[in-house]
């Protein structure tokens, strides 16, 4: 997966470089400290507003002037000098910048309650010093290659500018906690002495050479090649063990790695995660529309679902409608151009509207919007609607709207939501039909249905025939109650009945329960009973026939005219 991706994003980095990431790099929330050179001291403050597009419009000096010039070169310095993560930290974990031209700290590590939260000042002076030579590195596999900044560590310069840098945030460290305090700062005091940014990127790529990989142990040099463990996306340790290989391979045990990388590679691969981080959540293919990619939420670097995808289809080469079979009234035929437009209507019409925003979530609620049976069918259906709408992928789509469709059906019509149950079955119809699979002509089975009970036709009714005149009958005989509450429990004896003795029975009791609402002249409906009550097959049910008799036009309340 990585080497696939890095494939694609390796050439827009030859292009822009780093600007790639910092044009949408995020600072936090923060005091910004900048040393000049002359040791004058410049202040910033950075709040996050979400009301602000520009993100750099929040950054404001202390006279509450906004200073959209100097979040440039913050940014930059800040991506130069921050820590992989608190696991890899330089020196102490209170402390999380990664070379000596900077200086993180949390407000709390100088004012908390809690000793434990507190930074000793000896810390601090142990961290700098430990900027000189690295020598707390003590494992072998960071020593050879920390032998290749060997130059660098006995560069006398560098040392005094150490020790001068530690000197003067320890000298002033407690004003800048004052001057955050005073401007309601809570989160971050970020020091950062003036420099040419090479500095910042030589001094923290030493760190990054060490702290790259999951576990430096890991790593093995093979022609003069460091391979390791990936941090990125992917962990190893005691608490893991089902991640390692369980085979030797040609190098050595170590090689227990599930996955290994060179280093330069995998310096790449930051680089990649960094930029990923600021990309949108909604964005499923920012690395191109070959690849997708889900993101964690809150951890928008970490990808949790990901894909290949050989080819894009989000466009029909034979536009269609959604058609209004059921006739619902002042409802128009909708035309479907692109795959997103079919993925709204699926969303709204079937799942209301609660697909898309569960494709990713594994613990969906039971709330007022998701009933117990919707949830089940979100969680059973969810994946092959996201292979089809996000992946292009649309082999397990249309055996789910086969098996499915009119559980989302009677689900509506459980939840009073009877014109959402009419689209659903006009949806349905439609995919239907795509498939090449013949759909009842509604218009066709009315006209049919009247003609053979106006002329008391009794001749055997078809499978079909037989299903759509239940659901005709039921439904007029459930209008006939006089209770002001007409609702889906009305219909629910009709929905839960496995076999054509149980439906006609269900008929009769209704029929005996309104019969006084019917008079004897009711030649057409009395004649449907009677058809109903002679019809001797033993077929399974047929759902869509009932429901369509259920939900579309009635034609015991149809005028003539109409017929």
């Amino acid at each position: 997966m990585i080497y696939d991706l890095l494939d694609v994003f390796n050439k827009k980095y030859e292009e822009h470089g780093d600007e790639l990431i910092l044009g949408n790099y995020q600072l936090k929330d923060g005091l910004y400290v900048i040393i000049k050179e002359n040791d004058e001291f410049e202040y910033y403050i950075y709040q996050f507003d979400k009301k602000i597009e520009d993100k750099s419009l929040s950054l404001k000096d202390l006279k509450n002037d906004r200073r959209k010039d100097k979040y440039y070169d913050l940014a930059q310095k800040d991506y130069y000098s921050s820590y992989l993560n608190s696991n890899k930290a330089f020196f102490d974990k209170k402390i999380h910048n990664v070379n000596y031209l900077s200086f993180f700290v949390k407000v709390e590590s100088f004012i908390s309650k809690d000793e434990k939260k507190l930074l000793d000042f000896d810390i601090i002076k142990k961290h700098f010093e430990a900027f000189i030579d690295y020598s707390k590195f003590t494992k072998k596999e960071e020593k050879e290659i920390l032998v290749n900044y060997k130059d660098r560590f006995t560069d006398e310069n560098r040392k005094q500018q150490i020790l001068k840098n530690y000197q003067i945030v320890a000298d002033n460290i407690q004003n800048f906690v004052e001057i955050a305090k005073e401007n309601g700062v809570s989160n971050y005091i970020k020091v950062f002495f003036e420099a040419p940014m090479e500095n910042y990127q030589e001094e923290s790529n030493i760190y990054y050479s060490i702290k790259i990989f999951n576990d430096i142990s890991y790593s093995v040099n093979v022609e003069n090649k460091v391979f390791g463990l990936s941090d990125l996306n992917m962990g190893l340790n005691a608490k893991k063990p089902f991640l390692e290989h369980k085979t030797k391979t040609f190098i050595d045990k170590k090689t227990i790695a599930p996955f290994m990388i060179e280093q330069n590679n995998v310096l790449h691969a930051k680089k990649f995660f960094d930029w990923l981080k600021y990309q949108k959540y909604q964005d499923k293919y920012p690395n191109g529309k070959q690849f997708f990619l889900n993101r964690d939420y809150k951890e928008k670097d970490l990808i949790t679902d990901y894909d290949y995808l050989p080819v894009e289809i989000d466009k029909f080469n034979a536009p269609f409608q959604i058609i209004n079979y059921l006739q619902i009234k002042d409802e128009k035929n909708i035309k479907i151009d692109e795959l997103w437009q079919l993925e709204n209507i699926v969303d709204e019409v079937l799942y209301n509207k609660q697909l898309k925003s569960n494709y990713f979530n594994d613990d969906i609620k039971v709330s007022s919007f998701i009933s117990k049976k919707l949830q089940q069918l979100i969680y059973e259906t969810k994946y092959a609607m996201l292979n089809y709408f996000k992946k292009y992928d649309d082999r397990e789509f249309y055996q789910v709207i086969k098996r499915y469709g009119l559980d989302f059906v009677t689900e509506h019509i459980r939840n009073n939501r009877e014109y959402k149950a009419k689209e659903s079955l006009n949806l349905l119809f439609t995919l239907k039909e795509q498939q090449g699979v013949e759909n009842m002509d509604i218009k066709k089975m009315q006209e049919k249905m009247i003609q053979k009970l106006e002329i008391s036709d009794y001749g055997n009714l078809t499978g079909e025939e037989f299903f759509y005149l239940c659901g005709q009958v039921a439904k007029y005989l459930l209008s006939k109650s006089k209770s002001g509450k007409k609702d889906a429990d009305m219909l629910e004896p009709f929905l839960r009945v496995k076999n054509i003795k149980k439906l006609k029975d269900e008929i009769k009791f209704t029929f005996f329960k309104y019969k006084h609402e019917i008079g004897l002249n009711q030649t057409k409906f009395n004649n449907a009973m009677s058809l109903i009550t002679a019809y001797e097959g033993s077929e399974k049910i047929e759902n869509d026939s009932f429901l369509i008799g259920l939900l579309s036009q009635n034609i015991f309340y149809m005028k003539k005219e109409e017929n």
